[in-house]
């Protein structure tokens, strides 16, 4: 029987990573008749157990700083119709796409094939650049690996198969971590050795050039850059577009916006580069004239790309015939490149005031996808305060159903109660939630329909946020705002009087009896809040310490109310100390009810009662008739007598004052 194929690795020394690439080959392993070969160049016992668990070709390979002889080792044991290769830190996404290239026969077709290695550029799976990996290849004679570093299959046979399956690759990520033993370090010293030996092979240069962008060395890729692009012939088409593309994006990263737009235009004015190369140029040289303030050629480079886009998208095939390594469709059409180059086209249209041309690029961004759209929301909103009226006309008449573009529509139609209703109904997004909290609030509108599918923690961050950064001024109307949610919506308005008695204590700087019912009146609605929340056991003192630090702080303050108003003053005083270790964002406020105190403690007041205080008010109208009289020291000897009694009274503070000055003369 013939075999159609041969899988081959190269396996040294990462063995989790090494598993996951051989668990993702085995439905290609059981559908298609396949022999696996491993190529072991490491030396842990425990790699090469986990190979024979899936095979019994393991092939020996001392190291010797040659990728290509390694992989040539696997070659030559090579029994199939076909040879496919990869790392063992790369494991297939999904192999359906191969299997039925091989099953149908259409395999039969073709003499070479190449699949996508995604390079993520986090080590959360949510950035990475796509790379066409020209992988596979039919068993001919002649075909066989070249180069130590950056190994390459040759000849490459025609026609290619380009599948969209892909591997996930993390490995050079390993070179932010690991600088000193990352693949960077270790290729770019190859790279240079080669060089030596053969100065004219154009692939080392590009291949360093790349080291050297994955290493962030930008000058050095640069230098390189340039080398190639002397030494390569015109021959070499696809170098070539590689190269003509890089040097610009080389420049861009360097910030050298300049020479970047100077080089740019100098390859699409006399190299001619494919429509691809001239499709990325253009990219590049939106978001690079925008870089230099020049909306005229931004909006000018924008509209040649999306001419340009219509006609390759019309002619497929120029996609598959022009694409190399990561120049491909994919790097045009990928969402972090393509969306905020439309938006750079956006705002240069409304710079210039070109009202149609910034609704042709508004047009085609995803509004309909707001994963992708949600991202550029505070973008345009700001572009909304900056270029207003125009572009808050144009959002609001975007056909799209989106939820931005909904929310937009108020601005215009503030009396249209269906449509706030269809927004709180409908709107997911946090960010635009926000905004109808606020806006609610504002004019006192029912919030019902979004309260009721809110999750509590998000609208504590959210009103947290928009008292926050509301004017002190404001904090009326938000009180009325929070009696009318309470109604319906006590846990939501309990934490809405929470944040607003928290930003009168610490920014009202209310005086001694204001601070003490205030001070309690927040204690009581955060005690309030968590009752309806935890069980009564959960306030037993045995059970304090699990609860959330606010709610502790609430029950001290609450225990040294208590105390003061009977008079239990060292106890009062050791409660409020103790509340200022419970919980920081409170401690100015502590602070002061503590100075409050203390001052009590040290200046106490004789008498208290409506007697005494009516005998205070005959005694300062006394005072005040002997400094008419000019008794001086009659008046001094009196509120010596009082001032010990009534120290918190400012009308007397103000006559002692008076006297003060009076007997200086």
């Amino acid at each position: 029987m013939k075999l159609p194929l041969t899988i081959s690795l190269l396996a040294s020394s990462r063995i989790r990573s090494l598993e996951r690439c051989l668990d993702s080959l085995k439905p290609l392993l059981q559908t298609v008749p396949a022999e696996l070969i491993v190529v072991f160049t490491g030396t842990d016992d425990g790699v090469r157990q986990v190979a024979e668990r899936y095979t019994d070709q393991i092939v020996p390979f001392t190291w010797c700083n040659d990728f290509s002889a390694a992989r040539n080792a696997g070659l030559k044991k090579a029994k199939g119709e076909w040879f496919l290769y990869l790392d063992d830190d790369e494991w297939f996404e999904d192999v359906t796409e191969i299997c039925e290239f091989f099953q149908s026969g259409e395999y039969q077709n073709y003499r070479s094939a190449s699949y996508i290695q995604r390079n993520y550029l986090d080590w959360n799976g949510t950035k990475y650049s796509d790379f066409a990996a020209h992988r596979m290849a039919k068993l001919e004679e002649g075909l066989q690996f070249e180069n130590p570093i950056h190994e390459e299959l040759i000849p490459r046979f025609q026609p290619c198969k380009a599948f969209r399956s892909y591997v996930h690759h993390y490995g050079y990520l390993k070179d932010v971590v690991q600088k000193s033993s990352g693949k960077g370090a270790r290729n770019i010293p190859l790279l240079l050795k080669d060089i030596e030996k053969r100065p004219e092979y154009t692939k080392n240069y590009l291949q360093l050039t790349q080291e050297y962008c994955t290493e962030k060395r930008w000058e050095e890729a640069e230098e390189a850059c340039r080398k190639s692009r002397t030494i390569c012939s015109s021959t070499e088409f696809f170098f070539e577009s590689w190269l003509q593309y890089n040097l610009v994006y080389i420049l861009y990263k360097k910030g050298d916006y300049a020479q970047a737009e100077k080089d740019a235009e100098l390859i699409l004015e006399k190299e001619r580069p494919c429509e691809l190369v001239r499709l990325i140029l253009f990219l590049l040289l939106v978001e690079i004239c925008g870089e230099n303030k020049k909306p005229e050629k931004a909006l000018k480079y924008g509209q040649d790309f999306e001419e340009l886009l219509v006609y390759v998208e019309k002619h497929p095939k120029l996609w598959e015939r022009q694409e190399y390594a990561e120049m491909n469709r994919d790097r045009v059409m990928a969402p972090e490149f393509l969306y905020p180059t439309r938006l750079n086209c956006v705002k240069a249209a409304l710079e210039l005031g070109e009202q149609e041309q910034a609704a042709f690029f508004l047009e085609r961004l995803p509004w309909e996808e707001e994963y992708l759209i949600q991202k550029y929301y505070t973008t345009l909103d700001q572009w909304k305060k900056l270029y207003a009226p125009h572009l808050q006309k144009l959002l609001a008449g975007l056909s799209f159903d989106c939820s931005y573009l909904l929310v937009q529509k108020l601005d215009f139609q503030e009396e249209d109660v269906f449509l706030f209703r269809r927004c709180l109904k409908e709107v997911e997004q946090p960010y635009l939630q926000r905004q109808l909290v606020e806006k609610a609030l504002r004019e006192q509108r029912e919030l019902s329909p979004l309260l009721e599918r809110m999750d509590l923690e998000y609208w504590k961050a959210c009103i947290s946020e928009i008292i926050k950064d509301a004017a002190f001024t404001e904090n009326p109307r938000f009180w009325e705002a929070r009696n009318v949610l309470f109604e319906n919506h006590p846990l939501q308005g309990w934490c809405m009087e929470k944040l607003l008695l928290e930003k009168e204590l610490t920014r009202g700087f209310p005086m001694k009896e204001e601070l003490k019912t205030q001070l309690e009146a927040y204690a009581r609605c955060i005690y309030s809040f968590y009752s309806f929340l935890c069980r009564e056991e959960m306030f037993a003192e045995e059970f304090r310490y699990l609860l959330p630090s606010e709610c502790r702080l609430a029950l001290v303050i609450l225990d040294a109310m208590e105390c003061w108003r009977q008079g239990r003053t060292v106890e009062t005083l050791r409660l409020f100390r103790e509340a200022l270790q419970i919980h920081p964002q409170m401690t100015g406020v502590v602070v002061e009810m503590l100075r409050f105190l203390q001052n009590e403690i040290r200046y106490p007041a004789s008498g208290t009662g409506p007697e005494f205080e009516g005998l205070a008010v005959q005694m300062k109208e006394a005072l005040k008739t002997m400094v008419e009289n000019r008794q001086y020291q009659e008046a001094w000897q009196v509120v010596n007598q009082l001032m010990p009694l009534l120290t918190e009274d400012l009308e007397l503070l103000k006559i002692q004052q008076s006297l003060l000055g009076y007997l200086a003369e």
